[in-house]
């Protein structure tokens, strides 16, 4: 089956890295497709079916669904009331504010890897954070389709506060509450914590409880799923993100 490729200039007033808006009757992506850009869906009304080649997740009002880069999938429509909201963004649009912010760069790492390996990234946001997050997107898309002074400032620290929120949910479900779907998704979550934690001191004992494995459990699964060890994978990240820094200066 073909698999039509969407660029961000498919939309006429996106810019070269950043587009939002509001859908009632959704085209083209009824059909299967995938894109360059991360894309957000924030239900504001009604209900749709999301589907990727792994599985399907239903959301509703509120509900998020995230979709990474080049992630083949389409939606169903569910409801007559049918109103979301769908931002799109360059990986390159967000790429210098994470990396001071490990908890949003953990966040895109796991729905970036783990959506391929058939974790559905989809969340229901809390209650506390409904109005936030209505205010976060309304301000997004007022600031879009404006030309005021600071303009693109003030979407990428807002669209970073939404991320932040939708990490807190994420991670909250899927990490803090042990509740990986399998041992691959669990040691997947820990390559990205190193990726991004290489600076801090990062144990056996700490990894083990993340995972909520027997230390012997949490070594086999490592071992078995990098082809490396523990400690050879750690100082062998830690080796090459210093060698990554001596030839920047």
């Amino acid at each position: 089956m073909d698999i039509k490729k969407f660029v961000l200039s498919y939309y006429s007033n996106a810019t070269e890295d950043f587009h939002i808006n509001e859908i009632t009757k959704p085209g083209e992506a009824l059909s299967l497709h995938n894109h360059e850009y991360y894309q957000i869906y924030y239900l504001k009304s009604g209900r749709l079916i999301h589907h990727l080649e792994t599985g399907s997740a239903e959301l509703k009002t509120r509900d998020v669904f995230i979709i990474p880069p080049n992630l083949p999938h389409y939606i169903e429509t569910a409801s007559k009331d049918l109103c979301f909201y769908s931002i799109s963004f360059m990986p390159s649009y967000i790429a210098e504010n994470i990396k001071t912010n490990k908890f949003v760069a953990d966040f895109i790492h796991c729905i970036t890897d783990l959506s391929h390996e058939g974790v559905e990234p989809s969340l229901t946001l809390m209650s506390e954070d409904i109005e936030l997050t209505d205010t976060l997107v309304s301000k997004i898309m007022q600031e879009f389709s404006g030309n005021m002074t600071g303009k693109d400032t003030l979407i990428k620290s807002s669209l970073l506060l939404l991320l932040s929120i939708f990490a807190r949910a994420y991670l909250d479900e899927r990490f803090e509450n042990m509740r990986f779907a399998s041992e691959r998704e669990a040691i997947l979550h820990c390559l990205g914590y190193i990726k991004n934690h290489l600076s801090e001191q990062i144990t056996l004992d700490e990894m083990a409880k993340r995972t909520a494995m027997s230390k012997s459990s949490f070594c086999e699964s490592f071992r078995k799923i990098t082809g490396q060890t523990f400690k050879s994978y750690l100082n062998r990240e830690r080796v090459e993100a210093a060698a990554t820094l001596i030839k920047s200066g």
